[in-house]
C-alpha cells in the first residue's frame, strides 16, 4: 500500500478517533468514508473500524464503567446479535451502492429531526433500545456506521453524558467484537488487514483519550449540536464516497 495512504490513514483515524472520545460515537461515522476515498476496499474498512472502535473503547468501559445502564445496555447488545447476522445476509443479497444511499438518507433526515424534537417519555422503552440495537447490528456488518441508530436513541433519551458515553462504549466492545467474529467466519482471515490496525492503533487510543478527557468541559447543548452535525456530515460523506 502506497505510504501516502498509511500517513494519511493516520491522520484520518486519529481524527475520527478524537471526536469519537469527545461524543462516544463519532469514529466509524467519519473514518468510514473517509478511508474509502483512500481507496481501502470496503471489507477491509468495515473490518478495521470495528477493531479500532472496540480497542479504543476498552479503555472508556475501564474508565466511566460505574456510569453504564446496564437495564438499557443489555437490550441493545442482545438485540444487536441478530443484526449483525442480519448485515451479513443483506450486504451479501443487496448492492452496496442502495446501502450507502439508504444509510446516508436516514442520517441526514433523522439527525435535524433529533435536535428539534424532544422526548414528552421520563425515559424511552426498552424496546425501542432494542430496536436501536438491531439496526447498529445491521450497519455493523453492511457500512460499519452502527454509531448512527444508538446516538439517536441516546440523545433523545436526555441520557446524561458519561452514561452516554459509557453505554456506547460497552456496546461497541461487545457487539464489535461479535460482529468482528461473524465477519471473519464468513469471509476468513482475507479481510483482516493486521498491518494496517496495528499502525493506526496508537494513534487511535490517543486521540479517543484526548478526546473522552476533552468531552466534559463541552456545553450539554453544543454537545448535543455536535453529535447531531456529525450524523449529518456522516451521512453526506457516506452519500458522496459511493
Amino acid at each position: 500500500m502506497p505510504t501516502a495512504v498509511l500517513l494519511a490513514g493516520v491522520g484520518i483515524i486519529g481524527f475520527s478517533a478524537f471526536l469519537g472520545g469527545l461524543t462516544g460515537f463519532g469514529f466509524n461515522l467519519l473514518a468510514s468514508p473517509m478511508l474509502l476515498v483512500l481507496g481501502i476496499p470496503p471489507a477491509q474498512v468495515i473490518v478495521i473500524n470495528l477493531a479500532l472502535a472496540l480497542c479504543t473503547r476498552i479503555v472508556v468501559v475501564f474508565r466511566l464503567g460505574a456510569h453504564i445502564r446496564w437495564r438499557k445496555v443489555i437490550p441493545l447488545i442482545a438485540a444487536s446479535v441478530p443484526g449483525l447476522l442480519f448485515g451479513m445476509y443483506v450486504a451479501t443479497h443487496v448492492n452496496e451502492q442502495a446501502l450507502r444511499w439508504a444509510t446516508g438518507i436516514t442520517a441526514i433526515v433523522a439527525a435535524p429531526a433529533l435536535l428539534l424534537w424532544r422526548s414528552r417519555e421520563k425515559t424511552l422503552s426498552q424496546p425501542l433500545y432494542a430496536a436501536s440495537g438491531f439496526v447498529g447490528g445491521t450497519l455493523a456488518t453492511t457500512t460499519s456506521l452502527n454509531g448512527i441508530p444508538l446516538a439517536l436513541v441516546l440523545t433523545a433519551d436526555n441520557v446524561e453524558r458519561r452514561s452516554m458515553i459509557a453505554d456506547m462504549a460497552i456496546y461497541f466492545v461487545v457487539s464489535n467484537l461479535i460482529g468482528l467474529g461473524i465477519l471473519v467466519a464468513g469471509s476468513g482471515l482475507r479481510d483482516l488487514n493486521w498491518t494496517l490496525i496495528l499502525l493506526w492503533l496508537p494513534g487511535a487510543l490517543l486521540a479517543n483519550w484526548v478526546g473522552n478527557s476533552l468531552s466534559p468541559k463541552v456545553p450539554r447543548q453544543a454537545f448535543r449540536i455536535l453529535t447531531c452535525g456529525l450524523v449529518v456530515v456522516a451521512g453526506v460523506s457516506t452519500l458522496v464516497s459511493g
